[in-house]
């Protein structure tokens, strides 16, 4: 029975689908069927007697001697690491490695927010404005059946405080068998990135010296909505047939944007909004540099000297 020596277990919208995409070419790597399991965050994961077939399932043709690395990425699970990480370390003890990619949270928030519109999981008349306010009404007790959003959306804002949500994993797993890197770092060197994770893995960095890296997963909107919403539903159904061949997937993406993008990217956020997100997430900023190290935090998460404190957002427990 396979399972999984690595996991990156977060963040959503730091490029854990490029990675694990660039990762997916590396001869001594292996990937689970699908990226996104989501294993530790369903019922399934509760009982490690029970589900470890299950969980091996999704890396059964991973049985290559050359394959050092059978990995599965889940971003989802730093989110809700309170129940996710007991599940995991009682089934992968401390065999496993973990990476978590942090990015920006008040960028994070918004690229999320626009992300999953363009893909028709929030209201399309829904403003970012009023998106945070819901976020902060389910924060403060309001049920998500009165918001109008799904739980796991409203979430979102809270999933941006990085610390709270990195101590179950902490507290659970070998710091040297734990790397937190950052998104920016990503975006500035896509190389020297990769190769710092390979030497983490154990695996050949040399591989990613002449590789051509294109960023996957990147936010588009759609000109025609029935038929972007039927496309979503047959990419999910493939995707253990497109994994497997990244190259099919590329020109596929390729030719349906090409017919049903409107656009690539969104608006930038109002600055008035940036503002009170950055003081809502600097306590939790403050946090993760204890942690990582503040010369490890990157200078683009520091809040601009003009930010007004006026009008901040309350914060309100991890949960």
């Amino acid at each position: 029975m396979t399972l999984p020596n690595f996991i990156i277990g977060g963040t959503e919208k730091a490029g854990t689908t490029s990675v694990f995409t660039y990762l997916l070419s590396h001869p001594q790597v292996c990937g689970s069927k699908v990226k996104e399991t989501d294993f530790f965050r369903q019922d399934d994961g509760a009982d490690p007697g029970r589900s470890a077939e299950a969980y091996a399932a999704y890396f059964a043709h991973c049985k290559s001697r050359e394959a050092r690395v059978v990995m599965e990425a889940s971003p989802g699970y730093l989110g809700e690491s309170r129940t996710v990480a007991p599940r995991m370390q009682a089934l992968l003890k401390d065999e496993v490695k973990l990476l978590f990619i942090l990015r920006n949270p008040v960028d994070r928030l918004y690229s999320s927010f626009n992300f999953h519109k363009a893909r028709l999981e929030l209201p399309a008349e829904l403003s970012f404005e009023d998106y945070v306010e819901r976020c902060l009404q389910f924060d403060r007790g309001v049920p998500a059946e009165k918001l109008g959003i799904g739980r796991w959306f409203l979430q979102v804002l809270d999933f941006g405080r990085y610390a709270p949500h990195l101590e179950p994993f902490l507290e659970r797993f070998p710091a040297a068998r734990i790397r937190i890197m950052f998104y920016e770092e990503l975006q500035c060197d896509e190389r020297a990135f990769m190769k710092e994770l390979c030497v983490f893995l154990g695996i050949d960095a040399a591989y990613f010296d002449d590789y051509t890296f294109q960023a996957a997963n990147v936010t588009f909107s759609s000109r025609f909505e029935g038929l972007h919403r039927y496309a979503l539903k047959l990419n999910h159904m493939l995707e253990p047939v497109l994994r497997a061949r990244p190259g099919l997937k590329r020109g596929l993406v390729g030719l349906y944007k090409k017919f049903n993008q409107a656009r690539q990217g969104y608006p930038a956020m109002p600055a008035p909004m940036r503002d009170q997100l950055q003081a809502y997430y600097e306590p939790s900023i403050r946090q993760l540099a204890g942690i990582v190290g503040e010369a490890a935090v990157p200078g683009s998460w520091q809040a601009p000297s003009s930010a007004a404190p006026a009008g901040s957002l309350k914060v309100q427990p991890a949960r």
